[in-house]
């Protein structure tokens, strides 16, 4: 039933869009077919042998992973050959003039054969030997006994061109499953000796290389710290051994582009290329020769063509949780990038929800986790309403996952690793922060209270919550004109301690407060750098020496544009000025210091202001960080919400605020009968939006595709900081930290 659904569903988008088709043959019917959109400017090829549903086939990426054995253009196509031949003529199927051997798109990725009815007896021996009685892939055979058989043949076999990268890829998965074995028998055994970088590499790290070099397409988890780029540097260098490739792409943060410069300067001896500057300036640079490019993910939405005409034979993407929302436009841009091999690293593959897990992996294998709607079906629990209850069934996702996920964690790798030492200190609000913060959860309650919410009161909860945080931090964040911030108080009186031995790392999600902290710092005589999101990407680079270089630099100073990929272990000390909501984030944040090179204990300050929202912050990060333990580190085959603590977004909101669970009066919080309204209205073909933040999503999507376009072409600097501010606000403080955003 959910298969037909979903075919139906094709035939519904068929309809609704006026395709342009071309024949491409002379048969009239039995043909190949060039369909256009229009509206998208999506062009492909379909070929057509039948009316049923699995004969015809189509080069569209949805064809190809959603193992239904049509698509929308299919259909499309077969709705106006309908509408031309009568009902007796649509029961044929085209006639097998020649053999060929095709790659079938079912539930399995599997070759398939096509026999002509005259054929010789060594051609019909070599189906037998190889296919079933319907023409699929037995799996009696070996792929290059095929090759070679069909080579044999008196006949001149047709391979599509699919089906050959199929067997090549199949036969190079072999051959390197069988080095991978061979090397982690000589790596156990401590002869392995093969000298990839300038640095010698610690055996849990070589066992991350050959697994990533191996097979082909994969994804490493490492916990934050743990080397995820030497470790990818080296498996890139081993493959350029073993398989010869000659052209590595970098995706990375804009934050971390040059930190991969340097790192890859300093551990081997390939050349190195980061794209940067205006449109014009980086299409000169996709023709200039290079082993490594390092592009940003922004920049790979608008140069994607360009990248692509590059043909990189290994895409790295580092910090993948930047495409875990399968819907955003960097996300599709990224998936659109084409490779032979790829190595996705990020400490974080699943935040909020199994969906971003889905989208992460798609990049690596579409096909894995089977098509969106049948994950979805398996894996979510919701409840009569729809709503999302919790997730089911991970035995199957941790197995489907094992061949090309590797994770290790501090505690199983690192015993050498420095010790931890976390610290919360708290703080009060002054007098004159409580009016204001008063007046802001007030508002925030009684919206919350609201029967229905209109876009203004949409924007007036975003406005209330981003207040909230910020008066939390400083009132000079809020009214632009009085600075009043215990926490800067406290900071004072801890720096001049703090920086006579250490080096710290200060980081805030508000850029306003990191210049803040800086005037503090200023009055001290204490040296700094400061890092923010508007910073052009080689000045970053400067920043970074300067900290590391510098003994009179003792302060680090971040938003969170330096909480990703930049190694900061020249410190031992990671204060934050306020806690992030995410617990990725934070830890994020700490492991630019506790990670690999690191030879001294790290502390870590948090400051806290007692009796508001950020106190029962702490225990949303906690139960955040349960759903991704429950996953990777677990073997529980469920996870209800209830048992986590993973409220809806509004009953988090209510409870941070202090509003009730109803209203004066005894009304209830119908809010999210709205969103329940708006999955109805389009008949169920999308899941349910989980929260209240998934209506903001799309906006702050756009707003940081804009932030980052003016990053990449030098403008940054010309918008003023308040409005720079209030836009990294929105977007972090929302989008980013307080919880799911829509799912598919």
């Amino acid at each position: 039933m959910l298969r037909e659904v979903q075919i139906d569903i094709r035939r519904q988008r068929a309809k609704a869009v006026k395709f342009q088709i071309e024949n491409l043959g002379k048969n009239r019917v039995f043909s190949d077919y060039r369909i256009t959109n229009p509206e998208s400017g999506g062009q492909y090829t379909v070929s057509v042998k039948g009316f049923d549903t699995g004969d015809n086939a189509c080069t569209c990426p949805d064809f190809k992973a959603n193992t239904l054995g049509t698509c929308k253009h299919i259909e499309a196509i077969l709705d106006q050959l309908k509408d031309e031949l009568p009902p007796n003529l649509q029961k044929k199927k085209a006639a097998v003039t020649r053999p060929e051997i095709f790659l079938h798109y079912g539930e399995h990725l599997q070759l398939g054969v096509h026999l002509p009815p005259r054929h010789s007896d060594k051609l019909a021996k070599l189906a037998l030997t190889y296919f079933d009685d319907k023409g699929l892939w037995s799996g009696r055979g070996k792929y290059p006994d095929l090759i070679r058989d069909v080579e044999a043949v008196p006949e001149e076999v047709t391979v599509m061109s699919d089906a050959l990268e199929f067997v090549d890829r199949e036969i190079e998965r072999a051959e390197m499953g069988a080095r991978e074995l061979e090397w982690v028998k000589q790596l156990e055994a401590g002869t392995l000796d093969l000298n990839l970088l300038s640095v010698p590499l610690y055996d849990y790290q070589m066992r991350g290389v050959l697994f990533l070099a191996c097979r082909g397409r994969s994804i490493l988890g490492d916990d934050m710290g743990l080397g995820k780029t030497v470790q990818t540097l080296a498996a890139v260098e081993l493959l350029a051994r073993e398989r010869g490739i000659q052209r590595a792409l970098v995706v990375a943060p804009a934050s971390v582009k040059y930190q991969w410069e340097t790192e890859i300067r300093k551990f081997t001896t390939r050349p190195v290329q980061v794209i940067d500057g205006n449109p014009e300036a980086r299409l000169g640079q996709y023709e200039e020769p290079t082993f490594y490019r390092l592009v940003n993910y922004e920049q790979v939405v608008r140069d994607r063509e360009a990248i692509n005409a590059w043909k990189p034979d290994v895409i790295v993407l580092d910090e993948a949780q930047r495409i875990k929302n399968w819907e955003a436009k960097t996300s599709k841009a990224v998936k659109k990038l084409q490779s032979r091999y790829a190595m996705v690293l990020t400490g974080t593959p699943l935040e909020n929800k199994l969906e971003e897990l889905y989208s992460i992996v798609q990049f690596v294998d579409e096909r894995r986790f089977g098509p969106a709607f049948e994950f979805l079906h398996e894996h979510r629990v919701l409840d009569e309403t729809g709503n999302l209850k919790g997730y089911r069934n991970l035995d199957k996702i941790r197995e489907k996952l094992a061949p090309i996920f590797l994770r290790r964690t501090r505690g199983e790798v690192l015993t050498q690793l420095p010790a931890r030492t976390d610290n919360t200190v708290f703080v009060e609000l002054a007098d004159e922060q409580r009016g204001p913060y008063e007046e802001q959860r007030v508002t925030l309650a009684r919206l919350l209270q609201k029967n229905y919410l209109t876009d203004l009161d949409r924007k007036r909860i975003l406005a209330s919550l981003v207040n909230l945080r910020t008066i939390c931090d400083s009132l000079f964040l809020f009214d632009k004109q009085t600075r009043v911030s215990p926490k800067l108080d406290e900071f004072a009186e801890l720096v001049p301690d703090l920086v006579t031995e250490h080096k710290l790392v200060v980081f805030s999600q508000w850029e306003t407060m990191a210049m803040e902290a800086a005037k503090v710092l200023d009055t001290l005589g204490v040296g700094y750098v400061l890092l923010h999101g508007g910073l052009p990407g080689k000045d970053r680079k400067a920043v970074l020496e300067r900290f590391q270089t510098d003994p009179a630099c003792k302060v680090f100073l971040s938003t969170d544009a330096g909480g990703t990929g930049l190694n900061l272990q020249t410190a031992d000390t990671v204060v934050n000025l306020e806690l992030p909501w995410n617990p990725a984030v934070l830890e994020q944040r700490i492991a630019r210091v506790h990670r690999m090179g690191q030879n001294r204990p790290v502390r870590v300050i948090n400051f806290v202001t007692r009796g508001t929202i950020e106190e029962k912050v702490l225990r949303t990060v906690e139960s955040k960080q349960a759903l991704f333990t429950g996953l990777f580190a677990g073997d529980a085959d469920e996870i209800p919400f209830e048992a986590i603590g993973t409220g809806g977004f509004l009953d988090t909101m209510r409870e941070l605020v202090g509003a009730g669970g109803e209203a004066s009066g005894g009304r209830k919080f119908p809010v999210e009968s709205q969103l329940e309204e708006s999955r109805k209205e389009t008949g169920g073909l999308r899941p349910p939006l989980a929260t209240t933040a998934t209506l903001w999503h799309g906006v702050a999507q756009i707003v940081e595709g804009a932030c980052a376009v003016l990053a990449d072409s030098g403008a940054a600097g010309q918008i003023p900081p308040e409005v720079r501010e209030r836009l990294h606000a929105a977007i972090r403080s929302l989008a980013s930290n307080l919880g799911p955003e829509s799912a598919n």
